[in-house]
């Protein structure tokens, strides 16, 4: 039987990682560019300065571990709140339903011990995310979250 264990990632878990971001992207419909994917994860993936990445690694007594899901979370700061906040930037699992997520999850919260809030995002059509979330604690709110591209 598999053992998972929630850890902090390192430099040599990057190929995972891209490999993991493209299927994040292709279940959620969004494009995979595999180069944006791995700077993306360059960045965060084993410096602590804009963020941390979790995994959830996989092993048995006679193999090796295999990352099968990720969390990320990115630093802000928040002067409604006093305080340091983050946002989950992403959470993913492969597969889903055997409680790796939730366990990521309650890790993202407990590493980030002295943020006062955690924000994340979800599309409005994906009604089990916001109930999975909303199991964890997180609420709605009423703010709406806008972008604009600057590149």
């Amino acid at each position: 039987m598999p053992t998972t264990v929630i850890r902090r990632s390192r430099a040599d878990d990057l190929d995972a990682l891209v490999e993991l971001g493209g299927e994040y992207c292709a279940a959620d419909g969004h494009d995979f560019d595999p180069a944006t994917v791995r700077a993306g994860f360059a960045g965060v993936v084993d410096d602590d300065a804009h963020g941390f990445v979790l995994v959830a690694e996989e092993a048995t007594d006679d193999e090796g571990g295999t990352i099968v899901g990720y969390a990320v979370v990115s630093w802000g700061w928040s002067i409604e709140i006093g305080g340091l906040d983050v946002v989950l930037d992403e959470i993913y699992v492969r597969p889903q339903g055997r409680g790796i997520g939730g366990r990521l999850l309650a890790a993202t919260t407990c590493r980030a011990a002295d943020v006062k809030r955690i924000f994340l995002e979800t599309e409005r059509p994906n009604a089990r995310a916001r109930s999975w979330y909303a199991e964890a604690g997180f609420e709605a709110d009423d703010s709406i979250w806008m972008s604009k591209e600057l590149t």
